[in-house]
């Protein structure tokens, strides 16, 4: 499984935001409670949340659409050119919005205003499938896998200028047996060359600096095969597959510098929503992987261990009301 890391949602600093088969949820890790806010598409494999707090996804057939949590009213949707897939909400309350078909300039990135609620613009000539998005020094970071027989065995990573007005290919890797996920924290850029099921290698990280490029530092002890990663307030996280199928989890500094401290996580770790009070907040099945089954997983980083786990379908199964564990 990949990670993609949430933000949090303003209808709550301390709720996070994930989509369930369409089913847009928040969790409070501090109560371990669910609530269900509203509907978009089911095909969206995620959820991002802008700066007033209003959760952005793709609802049918060509829109990205936004959810006031506090309401669950449907409270904004801008058409757009093609069917929208991932998206990530920048500081700046823009939301750049990949797409899974390509045009005639090759894939296409597209650039909202959330807070106008408008399309500014398109950013064509992607070469390749996205893999992930970041951002990072009020830049944008695209991550794709090539789509084609002559550009398959390559990687790319494509910068978004501070305005969303340009795109650029600032990296490229050629080996068919890694792809790209990035993480980002402040200034710097983290790439996780995870490898594919094929491979046997078990694959490394890289620390970079995001206006530059300049490489910082490299991780490469994995201790089984990289599944994901994540940072935030200097600190960095692998999730690397154990042979039991469950998680080694390792916490690194920002530079990759020091011997990491080792901790094992129950299960699999399919979406890292967020880090909230010491408390790792995950699920351990991604929707798009179409295992209706998931939790939502609290790990608590300083005692070591699962503090609670919730059975997302067991909160549709319930009376109305939160549900807790």
């Amino acid at each position: 499984m990949c990670l993609t890391a949430l933000c949090p949602a303003g209808a709550s600093p301390d709720s996070l935001a994930f989509i369930y088969f369409g089913k847009v949820l928040l969790v409070d890790p501090s109560s371990r409670e669910l609530r269900l806010v509203g509907t978009l598409s089911p095909a969206a494999p995620a959820v991002g949340v802008d700066p007033q707090g209003w959760i952005w996804g793709r609802l049918e057939p060509r829109h990205l659409a936004a959810l006031d949590p506090d309401s669950g009213e449907l409270v904004a949707r801008v058409r757009l050119p093609r069917k929208p897939y991932h998206q990530l909400i920048a500081a700046d309350g823009k939301a750049y919005v990949t797409h899974q078909s390509p045009a005639k300039e090759g894939f296409t990135l597209t650039v909202v205003d959330t807070r106008s609620r408008s399309l500014l613009r398109e950013l064509p000539g992607i070469a390749g499938l996205h893999t992930d998005l970041a951002q990072a020094a009020g830049l944008v970071y695209l991550a794709a896998e090539g789509a084609s027989r002559e550009d398959s065995r390559y990687s790319y990573l494509y910068q978004v200028d501070a305005a969303g007005s340009r795109i650029r290919e600032v990296l490229r890797f050629e080996d068919a047996g890694y792809f790209w996920k990035l993480a980002a924290d402040g200034d710097r850029l983290y790439l996780g060359y995870l490898p594919t099921r094929e491979d046997p290698r078990l694959g490394r990280v890289e620390v970079r600096d995001a206006r530059t490029m300049d490489l910082l530092g490299r991780w490469d002890k994995v201790p089984g095969p990289l599944r994901g990663l994540y940072a935030a307030a200097g600190q960095v996280l692998l999730f690397c597959g154990a042979g039991d199928g469950n998680t080694e989890l390792l916490l690194l500094d920002p530079l990759l510098r020091a011997v990491p401290q080792v901790r094992r996580l129950p299960g699999p770790v399919g979406r890292v929503l967020g880090i909230i009070g010491g408390t790792l907040v995950y699920l351990d099945y991604p929707s798009e992987a179409g295992n209706r089954d998931m939790s939502v997983r609290f790990y608590g980083l300083e005692a070591g261990r699962e503090l609670g786990r919730l059975k997302v379908r067991d909160f549709f199964l319930q009376p109305a009301g939160p549900l807790r564990r």
